[in-house]
């Protein structure tokens, strides 16, 4: 994030803002606007993909950032579900559809590759810990408590 000041300086957050103010608008044209819960629920989901990726940019901490950017991917998806209905329900042509869903598929590969950026060893995310499965916590406990290693058979295999 170098560079980067504010959320407002990202990219995919630009673009999203974009494409959150594109669906609005078309949300008052007529007969789109009498699908009241509708209109409330696109809006809403296209709002939350940007006010996810500045309040995680806020946050303080690049994990809560990841952590919001997947909120934000979540949002970005259900908005594109909410397209195909309005789709659906004849209140898009096919072309503002297919141009719509295609501007949502870029702002997701955007924010995928910029999380992917940050949690790659050696950037971003400092510290991320693998946490062991539950079958292997069961078994250290079963070897703590116990004093006796697992059965050969629960073993990890040793690496080469």
């Amino acid at each position: 994030m170098a560079g980067v000041r504010s959320f407002t300086d990202l990219l995919f957050w630009q673009r999203a803002r974009q494409w959150s103010k594109r669906i609005f608008w078309l949300t008052k044209r007529e007969p789109f606007h009498d699908d009241r819960r509708l209109v409330v629920q696109i809006n809403d989901s296209s709002d939350s993909v940007t006010a996810n990726i500045a309040e995680g940019f806020g946050r303080g901490t690049q994990g809560e950032f990841v952590l919001f950017l997947g909120y934000s991917l979540g949002s970005l998806d259900e908005t594109r579900s909410y397209l195909c209905t309005a789709y659906d329900r004849d209140y898009l042509t096919k072309d503002e559809f297919a141009e719509l869903f295609k501007e949502g598929t870029e702002i997701r590969k955007m924010t995928v590759g910029f999380i992917s950026s940050m949690v790659k060893p050696g950037s971003g995310v400092k510290h991320l810990r693998k946490v062991p499965s539950w079958t292997e916590q069961v078994w250290e406990m079963y070897e703590r408590t116990t004093g006796k290693p697992r059965p050969a058979l629960f073993r990890q295999p040793e690496p080469e």
